[in-house]
């Protein structure tokens, strides 16, 4: 990718709310998919380690009715992304995937697969920006959505309420605490 695509990547997926401190409305994108935008109080590269790094994932994502277990996190071009949980409704949660673009710390691009029980629910392309507000020690996330199968109605209102959720795990995860390290 060249940089320009990649000034041409950020500036698209920044949104114009530059100084915005917390949730974000979702809105409606100008082609079929959803954007959600959400601003914590970290830096670009640790909010993007919570991304990436296995143990840190498995303390925020998913919805909140469902505990998910990181399989497999190989953030990567072409790393396998394997998630799977059990909802309190008693059903089985499997997410699979393949990271297609990864740009520490700016953005990682995957495509994945949602499943409930066996039966597949939808399949969306998923880009996640980080966005570095300057001089703020913040960064705006921003998650934009493309459909690729089955993402109706009530895919997409799952889709909203399990990120709304998770994002708001995430923020309380970056706002905790470092384990302290011990050092021999």
């Amino acid at each position: 990718m060249t940089l320009a695509n990649t000034n041409q990547r950020q500036r698209a997926m920044r949104g114009d709310s530059e100084g915005a401190s917390q949730p974000v409305p979702v809105t409606q994108a100008a082609t079929s998919g959803v954007v959600i935008k959400r601003t914590f109080n970290a830096v670009p590269e640790l909010v993007f380690k919570a991304w990436s790094d296995p143990l840190q994932v498995a303390q925020w994502f998913g919805p909140c009715e469902v505990n998910m277990a990181v399989r497999e996190l190989d953030v990567r071009p072409g790393g396998t992304l394997r998630m799977e949980g059990h909802c309190d409704a008693g059903s089985n949660v499997r997410i699979e995937g393949q990271y297609r673009e990864v740009e520490e710390p700016d953005w990682i691009v995957y495509a994945d697969a949602c499943f409930v029980g066996e039966a597949l629910i939808c399949e969306t392309l998923a880009t996640v920006t980080f966005h570095e507000i300057e001089g703020d020690g913040k960064t705006r996330v921003t998650i934009h959505c493309e459909p690729l199968l089955g993402f109706d109605a009530f895919a997409q209102r799952r889709w909203l309420e399990g990120w709304s959720a998770s994002l708001d795990r995430l923020a309380k995860h970056l706002a905790a605490p470092l384990p302290e390290q011990i050092c021999t």
